[in-house]
């Protein structure tokens, strides 16, 4: 039956040294890499499912332009972060980048989106976890990300905010009369010697357009300052893209992508060698596949003036392999002692986790005139299936007698882990949503309400079979069993623009967000009777969600620009672990809604074109979060963060060099007195560019130009402070250089 819907209504300091070096940057220093456009021209958005300014938004946007991904070298999504104050990402030893955290919250709280598709969900298997690093940068031509709560027009999961990659298309090539282009492209990391190659095809017959891209790159471990070191690594990544556009008619186009994604690391886990583990190697092997077709239909009806149709196909498949040589204890034999200290053997071990999605969507758009007013409408529906399983697998070979066993205790004599087994269900969730958004202008134009709703239905059909209970029943632990869910939500948001003049607006919006349990809280069902635990499930979890608020105040000017926003966050029914009580000697963990949280700050960004040659920009972030249960602070709040410098371009625009200087305080408020804290650190980078020719552009880099010893709050956050060995190998790169050939045919 259908769960009834009970949603509840929902100091940093700089040191003296911090503080003289934002003084001096405000002189020498600017924001990240500057586009080449000039103030006046606007930056163009789709969060809002339309195009739009950042300017006629009732909320803050963060765009990051392809112009400025190539300026600042990027290499990944984490590399976004770098000059993004109050944006963050989330990783894990083994299984690199995890996933943006926005405003101090994180996970499977922010939804990423490419094209419209959903990407697969993080899977937190501690070191071992899956993440967002199958997307290429060098296809993007732009990444928006929406702070703060985003479900009316995203539905689950976009409770935190999302982050929104647009690949690129064959118009983005084929500018002015130009029917082909090919460009060949190279790159090189210092931080984990990385090469890059990659090559772009774009071409136009008749009323066909399409652009090829392929990317290569190989890399190694990375380095990092100071005494620790991180295990021995190689990998590759290969990438394709290609998009084809036609022009059906006028009024009508289709749009086509495949998207194919590789990547294979192999590591030396000498972090696991011990005197019972002599040798640990790790294979991780993730794909992504994706297909999209979209029909675009100009019709100009009473319906609506357009209707957009869009059919996707996504799979993610993730394999983390690992081999070890070590002590095992599956071969004891109870009538020979010299079994009881284990068997050298060698252990192979395949943790899967893989997702296959397949969605719809109908979006519609209409513009009418009624009462003084102008309105401008999107409504759409959405339909979504994903299929997510979790297999696991490991066996022990003796290397003397070269029997294999699957069923593997911890200890002598221990109860064993069976083999092949799964900790959740194969599990079939299915998503349907269906929203309405309407701009409202009125007051000759000087105000703007922007009003949204949004019913989603939220189902979850598990599929348990003999797997899940390759260990232990769940159901002899308290009699639990695996249930289906079935959840309703109604979003709202509220936006408004009011202008003060030609050079000044106010804006605010209330927003709300939600997040259904997933497939792994609602349904796990693991017992591990040899460490004497249990995870069960709880049939009666809800979702949980979000309200935000957020004011600022806007300036255009011809020269200059700013934003000012603050904002309040409050989260309810946080889904966390807790210990439940016991059976049969057994202790029992449930995923529970006992979590509320509060999360406010304020965000900055300035803007000013001093003269045709230098410019220069600013950000800064502060927020404070506080969990409201335990009345302790939030380790996911990233301390304060400021961002500043200045850019240098000739008049021929031949060349430009910009400088970058990012300023983090001390973080202090943390959860517990034994958790970490962090130390305030100064990154001053130096980037630049020489263009060659018209087809051959050579950019450079310098980062950490001072070459300090630092830490990214997401990096440390959450570990004891007497932890030396991992707070070590969570420390930044020294001094490191990236350079980029660009060439056009």
């Amino acid at each position: 039956m259908p769960m009834e819907n009970k949603r509840p209504k929902p100091t940093y300091s700089l040191s003296p040294s911090l503080s003289f070096l934002v003084g001096v940057s405000v002189l020498f220093c600017s924001v990240a890499t500057i586009a080449e456009e000039r103030l006046s021209e606007e930056i163009i958005v789709t969060a809002t499912l339309r195009e739009r300014t950042l300017a006629d938004i009732a909320g803050t946007i963060s765009v990051v332009s392809d112009e400025e991904m190539q300026s600042q070298l990027t290499d990944d999504l984490a590399d976004i972060t770098r000059y993004q104050p109050g944006l963050s990402m989330d990783t894990a030893s083994r299984g690199g980048n995890e996933g943006f955290v926005i405003r101090g919250i994180g996970g499977n709280r922010v939804l990423t989106v490419i094209d419209g598709v959903r990407s697969s969900d993080i899977y937190a298997a501690g070191p071992s976890s899956y993440g967002k690093d199958s997307f290429e940068v060098d296809d993007l031509k732009a990444i928006e990300i929406i702070r703060g709560p985003a479900s009316v027009l995203y539905g689950a999961d976009a409770m935190g905010g999302a982050v929104l990659l647009r690949t690129k298309d064959a118009s983005d090539y084929l500018t002015g009369n130009k029917s082909s282009h090919f460009a060949f492209r190279t790159s090189s990391n210092s931080v984990n010697e990385q090469l890059k190659t990659g090559f772009t095809w774009a071409g136009q017959l008749a009323n066909v357009g399409s652009v090829l891209q392929a990317t290569k790159r190989d890399f190694n471990e990375a380095e990092i300052k100071g005494p620790g070191s991180l295990n021995p690594q190689n990998g590759e990544t290969s990438n394709w893209l290609w998009k084809a556009n036609w022009q059906l008619s006028d009024s009508q186009s289709l749009r086509l992508a495949l998207d194919h994604n590789k990547e294979t690391i192999d590591t030396k886990l000498e972090n696991e060698l011990s005197s019972s583990v002599t040798r640990s190697v790790g294979k991780d092997t993730s794909t992504r596949q994706r297909i999209s077709l979209s029909h675009d239909w100009r019709l100009d009806s009473i319906i609506a003036d357009s209707i957009r149709t869009q059919l996707h196909n996504q799979k993610s498949e993730a394999e983390q392999y690992t081999e070890q040589t070590r002590t095992s204890y599956a071969f004891i034999d109870p009538s020979n002692p010299a079994t009881y200290g284990g068997v050298t053997a060698d252990r192979a071990t395949d943790f899967d986790f893989n997702q296959d999605t397949s969605s719809a969507q109908l979006l519609l758009s209409k513009q009418f005139n009624a009462a003084s007013t102008n309105h401008d409408l999107i409504y759409g529906l959405n339909y979504e299936i994903t299929d997510t399983e979790r297999p696991r697998n490991r066996c022990d070979t003796n290397l003397t007698t070269g029997e294999t066993s699957c069923a593997i205790p911890s200890y002598p004599f221990a109860p064993a882990e069976v083999f092949p087994n799964k900790t959740f269900p194969d599990t079939e969730t299915v998503r349907t949503g269906a929203f309405i958004q309407d701009e409202i202008t009125l007051l000759s134009g000087a105000l703007s309400i922007i009003p949204g709703i949004r019913y989603d239905r939220y189902q979850m059909n598990p599929q348990p079979d003999a797997l899940l209970n390759g260990t232990g029943d769940i159901a002899n632990y308290g009699g639990f069993s695996i249930s289906d869910v079935d959840e309703r939500e109604v979003s709202t948001t509220l936006g408004a623009i009011y202008s003060l003049g030609d050079h000044y607006s106010l804006f605010g919006q209330y927003a709300e967000g939600f997040r259904p349990p997933n497939f792994d809280e609602s349904n796990q069902a693991f017992v591990n009777l040899g460490h004497g635990y249990a995870t069960i499930p709880n049939p009666d979890l809800e979702a949980e969600y979000s309200t935000g608020i957020e004011i600022g105040l806007r300036s255009s000017f011809q020269d200059l620009n700013f934003t000012v926003a603050a904002y309040n966050n409050d989260y309810d029914n946080f889904i966390e672990s807790a210990f439940v009580g016991s059976a049969n000697g057994v202790s029992l963990f449930q995923d529970s809604n006992v979590g509320k949280a509060n999360i406010y700050g304020a965000e900055a960004t300035l803007q000013w074109q001093l003269n045709s040659n230098w410019r220069f920009q600013g950000s800064m972030a502060v927020s404070r979060g506080k969990d409201k249960t335990s009345d302790t602070s939030l380790d996911s709040v990233d301390p304060f963060t400021a961002v500043t410098g200045i850019s240098y371009m000739p008049n021929d625009a031949r060349w430009r060099l910009e400088t970058t200087a990012t300023f983090v305080a001390a973080k202090t408020r943390v959860s517990a007195q034994d958790r970490v804290q962090g130390e305030a650190y100064q990154l001053v980078d130096v980037t630049g560019q020489y263009q060659f020719s018209n087809n051959a552009t050579l950019r450079f880099g310098i980062f950490n130009l001072l070459d300090e010893q630092y830490a990214r709050w997401s990096s440390i956050r959450g570990l004891a402070a007497n932890d030396v060995s991992n707070i070590e190998k969570a420390q930044g790169p020294g001094t490191n250089f990236r350079m980029a050939l660009d060439i056009q045919l």
